[in-house]
């Protein structure tokens, strides 16, 4: 299977092919040119990940509209857009989106801080609300240009997966 995904404006080819059985997690990749094996397994958060050097990783993903994914690895968090052509792209380098967009907590968390206030103006992926997960603080960015419409959690407080955080027209 061969398709693009776009990590920060940036695009990268990726190939992936089963190595091994078919009941086998194992997989061979090749990112820009570059090939690795690794093994798979699906966890409740995304996946876990041994390369073939003996390095290990655990990563949550996280679908969104518009083919977009927030992927939370380690130390770093991005939004990547999978074959981004099949989609409408924004002047940004974003999905283009419309009407009111709502801002969902990727997993379970607490809010830590509001970035925003109702009626402020934001700009395409510009950040919005702080929600610390899985000991993490993930800072997560406006889906288009707007205005806030609407806040409906509050600093310290507990939410989950899907919950509605904010709203953007």
């Amino acid at each position: 299977m061969q398709f693009e995904i776009d990590v920060n404006e940036r695009t990268h080819k990726v190939v992936v092919e089963r190595a091994g059985a078919a009941s086998g997690g194992r997989f061979r990749l090749v990112i820009d040119g570059v090939p690795t094996t690794v093994d798979a397994r699906r966890t409740e958060l995304g996946l876990s990940l041994i390369f073939e050097d003996g390095r290990s990783t655990d990563v949550a993903l996280t679908d969104r509209p518009g083919g977009e994914w927030f992927v939370q690895l380690p130390h770093a968090d991005v939004t990547a857009v999978v074959d981004a052509r099949r989609y409408q792209r924004g002047e940004a380098g974003g999905a283009a989106k419309t009407g009111v967009q709502r801002v969902t907590a990727p997993m379970p968390g607490r809010v830590v801080r509001l970035l925003v206030k109702v009626g402020d103006e934001v700009e395409l992926r510009q950040g919005v609300v702080v929600v610390e997960a899985m000991k993490m603080e993930n800072e997560l960015g406006a889906p288009k240009a707007g205005r806030v419409k609407d806040i409906a959690v509050a600093e310290g407080q507990s939410v989950e997966a899907g919950r509605v955080l904010l709203v953007i027209e």
